[in-house]
């Protein structure tokens, strides 16, 4: 499809599953894209890991048993337990993760902006979330975006074995939708876009 219509097409997609979802083709569109999304300063300090299969279900069995070693209301945990057991169901998850060391290298290199850098280290990567979740909406698939960093961060990095540095911003599930979401109120261009006029 085109770019504003994979825009527009983009949605928190619960309902998942992985029939028929080649995942070897998600990764390769991923790998793609990757390299080209903006950073500040071209930093590119986020890194992406694709979990798929056995790895995948593991990640997630990991976030329940870390969430249910700090729920306090085993009724209510079941809640959780269904919502994670969705995440299970999809076809793989897509890790988004920031390397400090290059946000801490460019604030020492430009002291003139260094409160800045963190933040714009998360504009960089909350722009590859979004170019990644367009690119498997235009594969005709579906996606969501979870964040159970930092409870899950330590359990993560030991079980992926992920190198020194690396910190845990989001979780992404894709599948094949299964239960299209519903509409959703959303402001309007007009509502959104003004053009501002400068003072004389």
């Amino acid at each position: 499809m085109e770019f504003r219509e994979a825009v527009l097409a983009r949605r928190s997609e619960y309902s998942l599953d992985a029939l028929d979802v080649d995942t070897d083709a998600v990764i390769a569109r991923i790998r793609g894209i990757a390299g080209s999304v903006p950073s500040a300063f071209n930093a590119q300090s986020a890194r992406i890991l694709c979990l798929i299969g056995e790895d995948h279900r593991r990640f997630w069995e990991m976030v329940e048993d870390v969430l249910r070693e700090r729920s306090r209301d085993p009724e209510r945990f079941k809640g959780t337990q269904a919502k994670l057991a969705g995440f299970r169901a999809a076809a793989g998850t897509i890790l988004f993760y920031e390397v400090d060391s290059r946000t801490r290298e460019l604030m020492e290199a430009h002291p003139s902006y260094r409160d800045m850098f963190p933040q714009w280290a998360e504009h960089g990567n909350a722009m590859m979330q979004f170019a990644v979740w367009c690119a498997i909406t235009d594969m005709g698939l579906g996606a969501n975006i979870q964040h159970y960093n930092p409870l899950i961060d330590s359990r993560a990095a030991e079980m992926l074995s992920l190198p020194d540095g690396y910190r845990l911003v989001a979780q992404m599930v894709f599948g094949r939708v299964t239960d299209p979401a519903g509409p959703k109120g959303k402001l309007s261009g007009d509502d959104v876009v003004s053009v501002g006029h400068a003072k004389e």
